[in-house]
């Protein structure tokens, strides 16, 4: 049976399309950088999650969870911890992360920062929001040191485990995506990517999974929530995705063939658009196809939040 797998992984290795993304030769987008407006008396911050509807989240150096709308900056009254870390956005502008003060999964919602039930013994962590406001998490505990959760907005202090694995991000549609290739569906049901469970997905958002396979060491793999593997993105080191849009596309960290510095590249499904400019930290990709991150400010004494248009 074991065997079968692996020759059905490599069938569909061979039968998905392969992007080099050494071959590109000439940049299709110049990356111009815009500062985003910070609090007073912030000097620095991140944007780390991309929603849909103009939504940004992050978070400034002191630890003060950040909100962007179009462009604006949106007044969050949450608490201000180094402890607490932003991992998810909405097209709501509800907030998901982690909170290390009580080792809880938190959302921002309604105005109101709250705390998400853990199971019994574990401590929980939550990973991405979807616009109908489901979330997905992590328990971390014994005996299983990884359970996927879901927290449905429909069922208000209620959660659901629904692997033993670690989930990934959860789509509009309600699938969720573990570490291994397992793909959830609201209904109960259960499928896999192909490749699963040899595999190391690092990134599930707007139904593009993203990641690695085993002993593979030049590629990254993108399957659709069918199951399917739609490309393989080669690099003289396999590409680390960074982030995707509902439009495929794509940022990740990768090294050319043939190089030996790593390099922030853009793609637009199989198409190359641009390396970012060196030394730009980027985050998450947004619906309209901008980038947001973090760069040095104008007096380059810190690092704030920024994003970068094709121009």
């Amino acid at each position: 049976m074991r065997s079968m797998m692996a020759v059905c992984a490599a069938f569909s290795l061979l039968m998905a399309g392969a992007v080099p993304v050494q071959a590109q030769t000439q940049d299709l987008c110049t990356w111009t950088p815009s500062y985003l407006p910070l609090p007073a008396g912030v000097t620095g911050g991140a944007v780390w999650a991309a929603g849909s509807n103009g939504y940004l989240a992050g978070q400034a150096t002191n630890g003060m969870l950040l909100l962007w709308h179009n462009g604006e900056l949106v007044d969050v009254d949450a608490p201000v911890s180094t402890s607490i870390d932003v991992s998810g956005v909405n097209g709501s502008g509800e907030i998901v992360g982690w909170d290390g003060r009580s080792r809880t999964a938190f959302v921002y919602r309604d105005g109101s920062f709250q705390t998400l039930p853990s199971p019994p013994g574990s401590d929980a962590s939550a990973s991405a929001i979807n616009d109908a406001g489901d979330i997905v998490g992590i328990a971390y505990g014994f005996p299983v040191p990884y359970r996927s959760v879901v927290w449905k907005r429909n069922q208000p202090g209620t959660y659901q485990i629904i692997a033993d694995d670690v989930a990934v991000g959860i789509d509009n549609a309600g699938h969720v995506v573990t570490e291994k290739g397992l793909v959830w569906s609201p209904d109960g049901t259960t499928s896999r990517l192909a490749g699963s469970p040899n595999l190391q997905v690092q990134l599930f958002q707007h139904g593009h999974a993203l990641g690695h396979t085993f002993g593979d060491y030049t590629g990254m793999h993108k399957w659709d929530t069918m199951g399917s593997l739609v490309y393989r993105y080669e690099a003289q080191n396999r590409p680390t995705p960074r982030g995707i849009n509902s439009r495929g596309q794509l940022v990740a960290w990768y090294t050319p063939t043939g190089g030996t510095a790593g390099t922030l590249g853009v793609w637009r499904e199989a198409t190359f658009v641009g390396n970012v400019p060196a030394g730009e930290r980027v985050y998450a990709v947004m619906e309209t196809g901008e980038l947001a991150g973090q760069r040095r400010s104008a007096d380059d004494r810190t690092w704030v939040p920024a994003t970068w248009t094709c121009s």
